[in-house]
């Protein structure tokens, strides 16, 4: 070997050792040691000026490539070594990575919530958090998960109702029916009723967490923020209007639950868990809401975020979106980012937008904007657990306190159900429109179908079913034969439910109930010639449909509500 090569291989290998510390024999497998005075992390430089990096390997010890790394405003990914690195945003409260596909959700060992983040302080100059993922067994293009609406979680008390009600009731339902692939659950914001005190998160937190589906295993809960959940008190007022402002407010919520804005991957779907309330102006008086004055949207911090998350995922055309927010935008043309949001989604197969807000079962599609698949990106917004406040089972809309679970096939959704919390078998509720609602008490507000044109001067047959859509086939069988009932197209609201939340002595409901009620677009009617309730040998059946699949599923009734109660 030449003299002069030998002693520059020679050097050249000194300086190595001199740069990476040598691991100690000791060591197991694919640990990646210490970063030594020039900053060499598993073979990585940390590059001057990054003080926010860490390493990211699999259960054996091996590194995980091209996982996306943030801190809430920067994005980076994992390099061959499994190293992240960036310099941390002076606003950032948290380093995050994205969960890809075919790996674990890791679950904090006390709430079980979902544990994909670290606590940080962005002005420090050294901060390491290093993450392992675990590797799932087979594959996992087939999974279920469960959707809440909003909680509004306010004390020990309605934390308790939604543990024994909803939480307790999708645990046992993940028992019975053990769904292949990995499960999860998504509470879609308003978590917190305006209450900031460290005890009102530790309940919702407890409850959260709460969804036991045997053999030790309990349901991780991924959170979105919701308005409610923002402390527009935390916020500077002489920076109203400015991202700076609306970040102070979700300060209470990410010391709970974490970052605001995130991503996740089962299988062929991307999630996307996004902040999108606009927190603009304090509360004018200790009594209003906390969460402010605000509007819905992205703000532009949000947004770049997004584009970069979106801009990590690869072959869109073969995968799902959906995009778990808490405001819902279906048909509001003026929120920041909502036109761009809906085109960037129509890359991927198959989109769904997912939100709560307006407690409500309702399905939006976005007619002019196409997936590759060639349906409209769709909006689901969904009802809720807690019914009217905690106050009665009954929703806003008059559907039942619910939940969802949703199954998954490959890149679409094979079906949905819309799970009633106090009786799984309710569906619908079917009226006689000559019915008249009215109590003789101290209110007295009486009821008639006929406020509706609709279904004035005749006799007809409505069906409300909670969450149906235009799509879901609807008939009436009677008399041997199958009569298509019409789809309302149009809100209505359902007279039956008012009477009993304006005129029955529900506490909490009686001294504010306009507020708490609102109309619903899933209707269905045929006119008769005769009233519904002389009709014999008759029901109801509503076969459910699901874009991108050719499952169904269906639901019967054949009895007339006359009057609603809360012995549940």
């Amino acid at each position: 070997m030449n003299r002069r090569f030998f002693l520059s291989l020679l050097a050249g290998i000194v300086a190595a050792c001199a740069s990476k510390k040598v691991l100690d024999p000791e060591t197991e497998p694919g640990d990646p040691g210490e970063v030594t005075d020039d900053r060499m992390l598993n073979g990585t430089k940390i590059m001057d000026g990054h003080n926010l990096y860490g390493v990211i390997l699999d259960d054996e010890g091996h590194p995980v490539r091209n996982v996306p790394v943030s801190d809430g405003y920067r994005y980076v990914r994992t390099d061959d070594n499994g190293v992240y690195q960036t310099k941390a945003d002076k606003r950032a409260t948290h380093v995050y990575y994205s969960l890809p596909a075919g790996y674990a959700i890791e679950q904090d060992a006390t709430s079980h919530l979902p544990s994909f983040y670290r606590r940080i302080d962005p002005s420090a100059s050294d901060i390491r958090n290093d993450f392992t993922l675990k590797k799932l067994g087979g594959a996992s293009t087939a999974f279920s998960f469960a959707v809440l609406g909003d909680i509004h979680i306010r004390d020990a008390a309605t934390a308790a109702q939604f543990k024994s009600g909803a939480m307790a009731r999708i645990g046992q339902y993940f028992k019975d029916n053990a769904p292949a692939g990995p499960s999860f659950g998504i509470s879609l914001g308003d978590i917190i009723n305006n209450a900031k005190d460290p005890e009102t998160y530790g309940y919702a937190k407890s409850a959260l967490g709460s969804a036991d589906c045997g053999n030790g295993r309990h349901l991780p809960f991924f959170t979105v923020i919701g308005n409610h959940d923002h402390n527009a008190r935390m916020g500077d007022a002489s920076q109203s209007g400015t991202d700076g402002f609306d970040l102070g407010t979700a300060l209470n919520y990410s010391g709970a639950f974490g970052p605001t804005c995130y991503s996740f991957n089962v299988g062929a779907v991307h999630f996307v868990v996004l902040d999108n309330y606009i927190s603009q102006k304090a509360p004018t008086s200790a009594g209003s809401a906390l969460s402010g004055q605000g509007r819905s949207g992205l703000s532009d911090d949000v947004w770049k975020w997004l584009e970069k998350d979106l801009s990590f995922v690869g072959n869109k055309a073969s995968k799902m979106i959906v995009v778990c927010q808490h405001c819902h935008v279906r048909g509001f043309t003026d929120i920041p980012h909502r036109d761009e949001l809906v085109a960037q989604m129509s890359a991927f197969h198959s989109a769904y937008i997912f939100s709560g807000h307006a407690h409500i079962c309702e399905t939006y599609k976005y007619s002019k904007v196409k997936a590759q698949n060639g349906n409209p990106v769709m909006e689901r917004i969904h009802g809720v657990p807690m019914g009217n406040f905690w106050y009665s089972i009954y929703s806003p809309d008059s559907s039942p306190a619910a939940f969802y679970i949703y199954h998954v096939n490959g890149n679409d959704f094979s079906s949905w159900e819309h799970i009633c919390v106090h009786d799984a078998e309710d569906h619908m509720r079917l009226y006689d429109s000559n019915d008249v609602y009215d109590r003789p008490t101290d209110w007295s507000h009486q009821y008639a179908w006929e406020k509706e044109s609709l279904f004035a001067g005749g006799n007809f047959l409505l069906a409300h079913i909670y969450d149906g859509d235009e799509d879901w086939e609807v008939t009436l069988e009677h008399g041997g034969e199958s009569h298509k009932m019409t789809f309302a197209n149009k809100r209505i609201y359902d007279y039956c439910a008012h009477s009993h939340l304006a005129n029955d002595n529900i506490a909490g409901i009686r001294t504010s109930w306009k507020y708490h009620w609102d109309s619903s677009e899933n209707w269905w009617y045929i006119k008769l010639d005769r009233p519904a309730s002389e009709l014999s040998g008759w029901r109801v059946v509503a076969k459910a449909k699901f874009p991108g699949s050719s499952e169904t599923k269906t639901y019967t009734c054949d009895r007339i509500t006359r009057s609603l109660t809360e012995s549940v």
